[in-house]
């Protein structure tokens, strides 16, 4: 007899795990129960106190989009009262540039709605580049290029083969090529060529590429230059969560728990207990079985861990052997270190724009030279960390925004940049790497702003893919799991016979950042799992079909409700 019993048992307890059950327990009318190996839930929704006492920052995920949650807004209205608030800074994006001193900051949709004050800065380097950029800005937010990008975001792979979804896609063709801009050169570049083509100045080409390491993307990959299209939309809504990542699984906790759900912690599923056509149940690493009397969901566990807790054997050579062969070592593993400071950062190229020390995903290059970029994703494909001269991390102050990440009159910094997987060095190497990055980077951080030397340093805490291990579903501290090229993304990712999250298992199916869309924050890897499960099961509450949840004008709705929402809690 089994020691528990619900009527959905997920193993995980990470941001997918939480947003699925979400959606379980609403609107499928489901008893769930989540098995969590570590001691906290949340997974990559991380905040800590680190680098010194009192100070806090995001040991995981940090940058967010307003299209991560807006199911979530729409089905919960509750989430954003519960701690799932996102915020803004003024510049969204930006670059700093050493030769010359000089500063290009991407001002957030939050400030600059309309991008024409971006607009003036990027004049200052080229006024085609401006009127470029105002241009995308105006095609990217029409009503037709949002539905693809919502179309895409929040629907399995399957479904996207529907007529409708096709008819969208062509009738977002047809508006680029209004609009002037063919895309054919786009569909076979990389991001560095379609970049190149796109815009003449280098400031701008070098702080739109500097984005595409950051989605754990190559700019040498031929697949993704079409991508590019897409960024003038994303760089303005670049955010944060306020108070921290972790918020936003304490928002989903809260009502998950006033819900209903279970929650147990240190224990680690080894086994699913099935059949071979249908499981009832899990087992834990202590030896409890735990009942499942309608579905077994593994949202917290990598696709190699669910071969192995559902047993090789059920997938066959075939699905194994791709699943052994995913590449983990383009882009992805990432050094993520705090830094507890007396004083934010006072940059130089305040000089040229006053408001660039305020920005969240600020770059930080020698020089314009796009090849920076092009060597440190040939050095991380190697498992190699740049030289300092293409050094290309990206920095950011949450507690210039709010107050809540550091102890009065004091800051938090973070850095993130490229660097070996967790597997490439051996111990003693990771741990002389790490301090040796520490005194790197203070070094050229400090060409930048001076006053980030070690005078200002409180503490530091070294944050690395060798580090990232603990996560047991990220053997490789690759903080997506796996690459994301054209061969493991979209209907591909993780593999074919897996990416619409059903498993050979008839009642067990699988989700987490493994799937698409992979290497975020976002619910969409779990709200997808839910349209797959809804849809198998014929539910009859399935939220998008309701009236006025029509998809997806619906989220798109929410997207603009949400801008709105932030800019009038957090005024400007």
């Amino acid at each position: 007899m089994a020691d528990l019993k619900y009527d959905v048992v997920i193993c995980g307890g990470g941001n997918k795990a939480l947003m699925l059950a979400m959606y379980l327990t609403k609107f499928a009318g489901m008893r769930c129960g989540i098995f969590e190996r570590r001691h906290e839930i949340g997974g990559g929704l991380a905040t800590e106190e680190i680098a010194a006492p009192g100070f806090r920052g995001n040991t995981h995920a940090n940058l967010m989009l307003p299209w991560y949650w807006t199911p979530l807004y729409r089905d919960f209205p509750e989430f954003w009262d519960y701690g799932g608030m996102i915020d803004q800074y003024k510049c969204s994006d930006g670059a700093i540039f050493l030769d010359t001193q000089k500063c290009l900051g991407i001002y957030s949709q939050k400030f600059d709605p309309t991008q024409e004050r971006t607009a003036e800065q990027i004049a200052r380097f080229s006024q085609k580049d401006a009127d470029t950029w105002l241009k995308l800005w105006k095609l990217t937010s029409t009503p037709e290029y949002q539905r693809v990008l919502f179309d895409d975001l929040m629907n399995p792979a399957e479904w996207k083969t529907r007529p409708e979804y096709m008819e969208r896609q062509m009738g977002v063709f047809n508006v680029i090529q209004e609009a002037g801009i063919d895309p054919m050169p786009y569909m076979g570049a990389s991001p560095m060529e379609a970049v190149r083509m796109m815009f003449e100045s280098e400031e701008l080409q070098y702080t739109v590429l500097r984005f595409f390491p950051s989605s754990v993307m190559n700019v040498r990959d031929k697949s993704k230059g079409m991508l590019l299209l897409g960024m003038a939309n994303m760089l303005p809504q670049i955010s944060f969560a306020r108070g921290g990542t972790h918020m936003v699984a304490h928002a989903c906790h809260q009502w998950l728990t006033k819900n209903g759900c279970e929650f147990h912690i240190n224990k680690t599923v080894t086994k699913i207990l099935h059949d071979g056509k249908r499981a009832s149940g899990i087992e834990l690493h202590d030896g409890t079985q735990v009942d499942a009397s309608k579905l077994v969901v593994t949202a917290g566990l990598s696709v190699m861990q669910l071969l192995d807790v559902i047993g090789r054997d059920v997938f066959g050579s075939e699905i194994c052997s791709k699943v052994d062969n995913l590449s983990h070592h383009n882009l992805g593993s990432i050094m993520w270190y705090s830094y507890a400071i007396h004083e934010a950062p006072r940059y130089i190229a305040e000089d040229f724009n006053p408001d660039i020390h305020e920005t969240m995903w600020l770059g930080l290059t020698t020089s314009s030279d796009l090849e920076h970029l092009g060597r440190e994703c040939d050095e991380a494909t190697k498992g190699q960390i740049p030289a300092i001269g293409d050094f290309n991390p990206v920095v950011w102050c949450h507690s210039l925004v709010d107050p809540s990440f550091a102890p009065p009159g004091k800051h938090i910094a973070q850095h993130e940049m490229q660097a070996p997987g967790a597997q490439d060095l051996t111990d003693d190497e990771w741990l002389r790497l790490k301090d040796k990055h520490a005194e790197d980077m203070i070094e050229f951080w400090s060409k930048f702003a001076p006053n980030m030397n070690w005078s200002n340093v409180i503490g530091i805490d070294t944050n690395s893919p060798y580090d990232i291990r603990r996560m047991a579903n990220l053997p490789y501290g690759n903080c997506a799991g796996i690459d994301k090229s054209s061969t493991q993304d979209g209907p591909n990712r993780p593999v074919p016979e897996l990416a619409n999250h059903r498993t050979p298992i008839q009642n067990v199916y699988c989700t987490g950042g493994y799937w698409h869309v992979g290497g975020t924050a976002s619910a969409a890897e779990a709200y997808n799992c839910y349209k797959i499960i809804a849809s198998d099961l014929k539910l009859d509450n399935q939220p998008w079909t309701l009236a006025g949840n029509e998809e997806p004008d619906s989220l798109i709705d929410q997207q603009v409700q949400l801008v709105e929402r932030v800019r009038n809690t957090f005024r400007v």
